[in-house]
């Protein structure tokens, strides 16, 4: 990698970084939200569902664990409004979920909007592909998020030396 290229994986990094503090803030706002509702605690769950439900209808890759998709992002197979929407989509429906109480992964979405972050920022920088700044914003914003870049760093390292296979659908 050239120096280049690295100070380019530092702008996607810092954009992710940004990204990552929306994110906390915005799952943290939504828990504050659902404790100023004027019911009782065990119904959030049921109405953060309807908004999960209400999101997965308009794009169903917002929902489930999503290992298709982050296929599709390191493959560079998304492009445009496409990524935009997936990023903002799966964001929205991962905060009310976890902001409404409900138990929920964290890995695989936010290795989804980093990747759907990568792969959208990718169509601006002249060096590597979008399944390359698609990795980098899945690492960077799982490190970000998580308060654990290290770890990031290394799944991600992990990831690329896996010999490509087929997507379980």
């Amino acid at each position: 990698m050239t120096a280049g290229e690295l100070g380019i994986a530092l702008g996607v990094g810092i954009a992710a970084g940004l990204f990552s503090g929306l994110l906390t803030t915005l799952v943290y706002a939504l828990e504050d939200a659902f404790l100023k509702l004027p019911i009782h605690w065990m119904w959030w769950p049921a109405i953060g569902a309807v908004f999960v439900g209400i999101g997965g209808y308009i794009d169903p890759r917002v929902l489930g664990v999503g290992y298709g998709v982050i296929h599709t992002l390191l493959n560079g197979e998304m492009i445009g409004i496409t990524l935009l929407g997936l990023m903002v989509g799966k964001a929205l429906v991962w905060s009310i979920a976890l902001g409404s109480g409900t138990s929920g992964g964290v890995l695989a979405p936010l290795l989804i909007m980093g990747g759907a972050l990568g792969a959208l920022l990718s169509r601006w920088l002249p060096a590597g592909d979008a399944g390359l700044w698609a990795m980098v914003g899945m690492a960077a914003i799982m490190g970000g998020t998580m308060r654990s870049p290290f770890t990031g760093m290394v799944f991600h390292a992990r990831i690329d030396a896996r010999p490509s296979m087929p997507c379980p659908h």
